[in-house]
């Protein structure tokens, strides 16, 4: 007796088939004691028999496009299966494995902790709703209104649950399980990251006179949602990894081109802005601030070196 497994695209186990023969005929034919719906198999593709001493042997009966083993490019005419080798045909991966073929030992299950997940998305969620309302409590310069907190909210609610949704949709489609809560986890960690940054770099910028943290804000964004983006795509399946990290990096790279491009466009047109976003008190200033006499006389000390520069200019020069 043997087993006929058809893989996934994640390679795991989509439909198993009991032979009981010691010959089995595999191909998209309707004679076949295993059917495969692949275009590119042919009609009676793969033929397994059971030696006298025991072994299976796997024989390509004449296929237009062949058979392979373990991601090799070279087709097989026969071989000997051990059972573990994945086996191609056509687009389609199968395993064959003898009824007496040794599983690994069970893994132990982890303790339940369905609760522990919930409570950490809330604690994270409410937050950064949080910190969303304490900005806009911070901003307002006009009569408190319901709105006013309730919109932005609401909108960052609501844009975060279509978000996660379309990401379990698709965990749904490709790997049978929605990971709705995972997914969820994984944004939340995002927004929180963005949040945390943005109010850092605001502290810098008005207590360090650091702005470079906010000029250049848009970079942590890409790299956080790069980040983001890659543990969405590896919930939906743990294979080809790096073809996903090199799709995120292609998708970062441009975001930040394109951004830094415009960025740089707006300087050339207006200046850079270095002014802070948002006013804060002003015992978070961690650089003194100077008085007006000491402005003066930086400025004074600059005439002087201008006046200086413009008397050993030489004539025909432009002057400063």
């Amino acid at each position: 007796m043997m087993w006929i497994e058809i893989l996934s695209r994640q390679r795991e186990v989509a439909a198993r088939f009991r032979i009981t023969a010691s010959e089995v005929r595999i191909g998209r034919g309707y004679d076949n004691d295993v059917v495969i719906d692949d275009p590119y198999v042919a009609a009676q593709h793969l033929r397994v028999v059971r030696r006298d001493d025991g072994s299976l042997v796997a024989e390509d009966v004449g296929s237009a496009n062949g058979t392979f083993i373990d991601g090799s490019k070279i087709g097989l005419s026969d071989f000997v299966v051990d059972g573990k080798q994945l086996i191609r045909i056509g687009q389609t991966y199968l395993r064959i494995r003898d009824v007496n073929h040794a599983v690994e030992r069970e893994l132990i299950a982890p303790p339940e902790r369905h609760v522990l997940p919930i409570i950490l998305a809330l604690v994270i969620g409410v937050s950064v709703l949080a910190i969303d309302a304490l900005k806009i409590w911070l901003t307002q310069t006009s009569e408190p209104r319901a709105s006013t907190y309730f919109t932005p909210l609401l909108t960052v609610a609501g844009t975060l649950l279509v978000w996660v949704g379309l990401w379990a949709l698709l965990c749904r489609i490709f790997a049978g399980r929605s990971h709705f809560l995972r997914n969820l986890l994984i944004v939340l960690v995002g927004l929180a990251a963005v949040s945390l940054y943005n109010e850092f770099a605001q502290y810098a910028a008005f207590a360090w006179t650091w702005p470079e943290g906010v000029s250049y804000a848009y970079v942590a964004v890409w790299l956080i949602f790069a980040v983001v983006c890659f543990g969405h795509l590896r919930e939906i399946g743990r294979s080809r990894l790096w073809l996903k990290g090199g799709l995120v990096a292609a998708v970062l790279v441009g975001g930040i081109g394109v951004q830094t491009l415009q960025q740089s466009e707006a300087f050339t047109d207006s200046g850079r802005q270095l002014t802070v976003h948002w006013l804060m008190p002003p015992m978070l200033r961690a650089v003194p601030v100077r008085n007006k006499d000491a402005f003066f006389d930086k400025i004074g000390s600059l005439k002087g070196e201008l006046d200086a520069d413009r008397s050993q200019s030489r004539p025909g020069e432009p002057r400063l």
